[in-house]
């Protein structure tokens, strides 16, 4: 019995440190972009202010929890937690981002499948489908929120059927994973 929870610890530690050091590499390319997009006038002064602060907290955030992920616990979960509370913040990230660059108009939408395949590391149909379904419910909140504190910048029609599209992408990426991540023997 201690084995197999030795075998489960070290797994979901090994693979907290591997989703936080990936974290590194998304943080590094997203500065980088906005570095980019900086250096040709299309972000104004405030924007790359308001971007390096959340680029700034994330990369906080991720460096803490690449620290306590190579830290040994006793309870497997702990990894676990550690990951949930990187996706929550990915969540947080992608939707400040999404609102921030206009709502349904933004192209930061695509930011919402790293927290979704975070998840999908940790195995586990139910936190898979749980972070997709809060990646769609932010999304959709960050969308209604700027199109009614912008009435009028596009129409409502286009509002409905863009959160519906990318709600319905998101899910369609959760099946596809899930398919990968199920085991062999079992059915979906």
């Amino acid at each position: 019995m201690p084995k197999r929870s030795t075998n489960a610890s070290n797994w979901l530690q090994s693979n907290a440190v591997r989703v936080t050091r990936v974290h590194f590499v998304f943080i590094a390319f997203y500065i980088l972009a906005t570095i980019i997009f900086d250096s040709w006038n299309l972000y104004t002064h405030e924007a790359v202010r308001q971007l390096w602060t959340a680029a700034g907290i994330l990369l906080v955030i991720n460096t803490v929890l690449w620290y306590l992920s190579r830290l040994k616990y006793l309870n497997a979960n702990i990894y676990a937690f550690l990951v949930m509370t990187l996706i929550l913040t990915d969540i947080i990230f992608a939707a400040y981002n999404v609102y921030w660059q206009r709502g349904l108009a933004s192209k930061s939408v695509m930011l919402f499948t790293v927290p979704i395949v975070a998840a999908a590391t940790l195995r586990s149909r139910s936190i898979l489908l749980a972070v997709t379904t809060v990646s769609a419910a932010a999304y959709s909140t960050v969308s209604v929120r700027y199109f009614f504190k912008n009435y009028g910048e596009s129409y409502r029609v286009e509002l409905w059927g863009t959160i519906g599209l990318y709600s319905a992408i998101f899910f369609v990426l959760a099946f596809l994973l899930i398919i990968i991540i199920l085991p062999k023997n079992e059915k979906f």
